[in-house]
């Protein structure tokens, strides 16, 4: 049993699945950019990624979950079945690629087939990085740049008739007779349920993370855009130009401190804006130099994804008799 440091030995078998063949830090841990729960504007989770081999009969029967999400006190745990990770690596989804380059220290536990999954990364190195990186830090990029002061305003409205109605802003777990209540706003009577659904609405697209959702919204709130959006979205963009020029994906940042001070809310928006116009044309540059394949080896993922799978299930590959 992996045991996670604060959690009992219960909370780590609800926070991880059964058959792990490898589990590594993500997010700030891996990216050593983690500010801890000691510093008052502290907003990090402690994020795990893992993959696992599913039971056989999710490959002979009907299939069965490909992921499981859990979030336990400040531990925030997605792992993925083997064969949905190996279709998202194929996309050079960053997320789930960042596992098989972060550092030896942040691999929590890796499975000797987990071992044979990050001994064979090279095949999902490839020119798609360019659409993934830069996709994924357009999205933070327009989460950073949309999030005005209207959207603020509308927040703090909602915010101020859940709250007059008993109902907490954190958990938002109204009654039903709570919900049907009717609320005066000026577009005439609603029901409160209808402004709890814009509230969850509007912070999952502007606080979607762990537990610290109000703080981070305090910080966006004190720096007028979200410094952590900001980071991420200055972080993908070097990291993608790197992978197409380097054939290497820098998990562990060199450049923390300056992503840090980011995060911080030391830069002003404007300047951050400028960076990320500047990345997204080297970003367009770096694919268009770079000597990445454009598309991976499909028969060798689909080779690799099958061994690791038969592998791990003790199964032969070819029955003997198959010509």
């Amino acid at each position: 049993m992996i045991k996670l440091k604060g959690l009992t030995v219960q909370q780590c078998g609800e926070l991880l699945p059964d058959n792990l063949t490898l589990l590594g830090y993500r997010g700030s841990i891996a990216h050593d950019m983690y500010v801890p729960k000691s510093d008052p504007d502290s907003i990090d989770d402690k994020d795990l990624m893992g993959v696992y081999v599913g039971p056989i009969e999710h490959y002979l029967g009907f299939g069965r979950p490909e992921v499981k999400e859990r979030f336990i006190e400040d531990w925030d745990a997605v792992s993925y079945e083997l064969r949905k990770y190996i279709r998202l690596l194929l996309k050079c989804n960053p997320n789930v690629m960042s596992l098989l380059w972060v550092k030896s220290n942040h691999v929590v536990y890796e499975h000797p087939l987990g071992a044979k999954l990050r001994a064979n990364r090279d095949i999902f190195v490839t020119k798609a990085a360019y659409h993934s990186f830069t996709g994924y830090a357009y999205g933070q990029f327009k989460r950073m740049t949309h999030f005005n002061q209207a959207a603020r305003e509308e927040m703090e409205r909602l915010e101020a008739i859940i709250s007059s109605h008993g109902v907490d802003l954190g958990e938002l777990n109204a009654t039903q007779e709570q919900r049907d209540t009717t609320v005066e706003v000026a577009e005439g009577p609603q029901s409160l349920g209808s402004q709890i659904d814009a509230y969850k609405s509007l912070k999952s697209k502007y606080y979607s993370g762990g537990y610290m959702g109000a703080k981070r919204k305090e910080l966006v709130k004190r720096f007028g855009y979200d410094a952590k959006n900001a980071a991420h979205l200055i972080r993908l963009l070097r990291m993608g130009i790197e992978f197409l020029g380097e054939v290497e994906l820098h998990v562990s940042r060199a450049d923390a401190d300056n992503l840090l001070s980011i995060k911080r809310g030391e830069w002003p928006f404007e300047k951050v804006k400028a960076e990320a116009e500047r990345l997204f044309r080297l970003a367009e540059e770096a694919y268009v130099r770079s000597p990445l394949p454009p598309k991976a080896d499909m028969q060798r993922a689909e080779q690799l994804c099958q061994e690791l799978i038969c592998e791990f299930h003790g199964k032969r590959l070819f029955d003997e008799n198959q010509s």
